[in-house]
């Protein structure tokens, strides 16, 4: 690793292909993309990247509109995107181990080859990038008061230096390591922002999310008579499909689709008012139960009547409803 410092430049660690720039030679800033969805945001990038002369990266977490997104800004010459600015290092360090994608937070370091400094950054943007004199308490203090016109109230605060209270003391060597072993540390520039690829991995989520959708509620359908969906029901009878007489109830139907005097049931039944309660088919007769009046009952021809309990029904008047078994002749 080649830091590329304000005083010095310095060695480190084994990683020769990462160079870190730690000098004042780029400025940052950053808009949070607020109400806005990934489409919008991805959008907004192309026309910042066409129309402007700055470098502009998009920091997104997921697809979802409430989720934060970053827009980042930075100027810098051209002799200078082979780097890894020593920013985004500390901002990937702050959100894999301390702080969350949408936290605000400052950092302030002495380090041997750039001298005092204060980054200030949410989630993994960069807000602002500032080299300071010796007077560290007071410089952050007023840093604190310009980040509250950027509507920064409560960052969290890290430091290198003992002395900054309130501060979770950090190591700055822990951080470079960190950096080196992490091959996703490349240049922010070389970082391009295929639409079509992100547009791609988008659809596919969204496709596998319905499929797993669809596949959970059929998992947990439920097969229960209180579930109306599983009512199979005509002019004629009405049943209740469970897991359990599925296999069974299947067998039935198919018989009865092939049962050559079904439709002279179903005739039957149409012709007088007969609503099946329950059905049973001996040899070439079909026994249905229903609730039916003894007036259609006296005006019913060439079918046997079974009373479902021995009252005695006719003296109750002719219009009364009972419940009976008719037995219906198929041949």
């Amino acid at each position: 690793m080649n830091i590329i410092g304000k005083k010095n430049n310095h060695q480190k660690f084994f990683r020769k292909d990462l160079i870190v720039l730690d000098k004042n030679v780029a400025e940052f800033s950053v808009e949070r993309l607020q109400n806005c969805s990934i489409f919008e945001a991805l959008k907004i990038l192309h026309y910042k990247r066409k129309y402007g002369t700055d470098f502009y990266h998009l920091y997104w977490r997921d697809i979802f509109n409430k989720s934060p997104k970053y827009l980042q800004k930075i100027t810098v010459c051209d002799r200078w995107k082979i780097c890894v600015p020593i920013e985004n290092i500390i901002a990937d360090y702050l959100v894999r181990k301390e702080i969350n994608f949408a936290d605000d937070w400052i950092y302030v370091g002495c380090h041997d080859w750039s001298g005092y400094r204060i980054i200030v950054g949410c989630g993994p943007a960069i807000v602002l990038s500032r080299f300071i004199p010796k007077n560290i308490t007071q410089e952050l203090e007023c840093t604190k008061l310009y980040l509250k016109r950027l509507h920064i109230n409560s960052p969290q605060i890290f430091s290198t230096i003992d002395e900054i209270e309130d501060a979770k003391l950090l190591d700055i060597d822990e951080i470079l390591n960190s950096a080196e072993q992490n091959d996703n540390i490349k240049p922010i520039f070389q970082k391009k922002c295929n639409l079509l690829r992100y547009f791609s991995w988008i659809i596919i989520f969204i496709l596998t999310a319905m499929v797993l959708c669809n596949s959970y509620e059929i998992y947990n359908q439920d097969y229960s008579p209180k579930n109306l969906n599983n009512k199979i029901k005509t002019e004629d009878f009405s049943v209740y499909m469970s897991s359990k007489n599925y296999d069974s109830l299947m067998n039935l139907l198919t018989k009865l689709n092939d049962y050559l005097n079904w439709n002279k049931i179903s005739e039957f039944c149409k012709k007088n008012g007969v609503k099946i309660q329950a059905l049973k088919l001996n040899g070439n007769v079909a026994k249905i139960k229903t609730k039916i009046s003894l007036k259609k009952i006296k005006g019913l021809k060439n079918v046997k009547v079974n009373y479902v309990t021995n009252s005695s029904y006719e003296k109750l008047g002719s219009d009364q409803i009972v419940e009976a078994v008719l037995w219906l002749k198929l041949n």
